[in-house]
């Protein structure tokens, strides 16, 4: 249905409040707040690092789909990746289906494992945490784009799903970054299908007929 779009520089900010939470920091609502100094300085550290290690970059595509059995949903392009009873509830009353993927970029990781080598645990833990929900931020960005384009077309959108949950298998990634030529923006795939960079996100949305 449309052209495969590519966005280069996804903008991001770093929270430092959802940073301390990823670290299962409870209470404190600023850097200020926590007791430890030496902690609140390696946190500011990390999301300073993080701003220049951090290169977010999203790909989507939307498909036509054409028939829905008991067990997938088809389309001409897509065949059957949708397979599963969690996709037939997902899509089965959708015209169509957007497929996304975005990833922070390699730089990050790399970073972490050298502090890990050099022994900085602190450090590498807390650039980890920087890192560990910002995919799904970047996951974000490209869903409010395409949430746009379907309530522009007038439809109504779905939850955003991945591989790996519920019963659409981690083996539909090959398939799904393929349609997606995920290479475009650095994604690749293991033996075992995880996704490389690490931190990355693949997913489908379904543009859903409105209610009646």
């Amino acid at each position: 249905m449309s052209k495969l779009t590519v966005i280069e520089n996804l903008a991001f900010t770093i929270d430092p409040l959802r940073v301390m939470r990823e670290m299962k920091i409870p209470h404190a609502k600023t850097l200020d707040d926590l007791d430890e100094k030496p902690l609140a300085d390696s946190i500011k550290k990390a999301i300073d690092r993080g701003y220049s290690l951090i290169h977010g970059k999203g790909i989507y595509k939307t498909f036509s789909l054409s028939r829905v059995t008991a067990d997938v949903v088809e389309g001409d392009e897509t065949g059957d990746l949708f397979k599963g009873a969690g996709m037939v509830k997902l899509l089965g009353e959708c015209d169509f289906a957007s497929l996304l993927a975005c990833t922070i970029g390699p730089s990050l990781e790399a970073e972490v494992e050298k502090l890990q080598g050099e022994e900085e645990v602190t450090d590498a833990f807390a650039l980890e945490m920087v890192g560990g929900w910002m995919a799904d931020y970047m996951a974000d960005r490209v869903d409010e784009r395409i949430e746009r384009e379907i309530k522009r077309k007038g439809y109504e959108r779905t939850m955003r799903f991945s591989p790996g949950y519920g019963d659409w298998e981690l083996d539909n990634q090959p398939q799904l970054l393929g349609l997606l030529e995920a290479e475009k923006i650095g994604i690749k795939l293991t033996e075992t299908n995880i996704m490389i960079p690490r931190k990355s996100v693949s997913a489908v949305i379904g543009w859903k007929r409105p209610s009646a």
